[in-house]
């Protein structure tokens, strides 16, 4: 079974798919994503500030995709075979997993550089699915 999000809830988090939205720990000021529950870097449970990241960032961990992909990513697996996943670093700090387009899966490294765009993620109930994927920077 895949992350299966019904349509309700999907559009409630629309605002935070289509934008990158971190929180700002007002107790020690680090940047965390997402923008709610306990702070990463020093444990406080405080109400973040919202920030919009610059979206740039650097990969820290990379895996390519290349079968067995969650049922809501079948399509696009079968459509564009493997495709690259990993953990990025924001600009500002903060961590998140995030999928990589615009590039060949086999050539994400560790320390490369990227940015966020939007993309099409998946197609769930009969409806695409948009959100934020990372491609490389020159």
């Amino acid at each position: 079974m895949g992350a299966y999000v019904s349509l309700p809830t999907w559009w409630r988090s629309n605002d935070s798919r289509y934008r990158l939205v971190l929180g700002k720990c007002p107790e020690c000021g680090a940047h965390n994503f997402p923008a709610e529950g306990v702070c990463a870097s020093c444990n406080a449970d405080a109400d973040f500030e919202e920030v919009e990241p610059e979206g740039t960032g650097t990969v820290q961990a990379v895996t390519v995709i290349s079968g067995g992909a969650p049922p809501e990513f079948d399509e696009y697996q079968t459509r564009e075979g493997a495709f690259a996943t990993g953990i990025i670093e924001l600009a500002e700090g903060a961590r998140l997993p995030g999928m990589f387009c615009d590039c060949d899966p086999s050539e994400i490294s560790r320390g490369d550089r990227v940015e966020a765009v939007v993309r099409r993620l998946y197609e769930q109930e009969g409806v695409p699915r948009y959100g934020v994927k990372f491609r490389p920077v020159e």
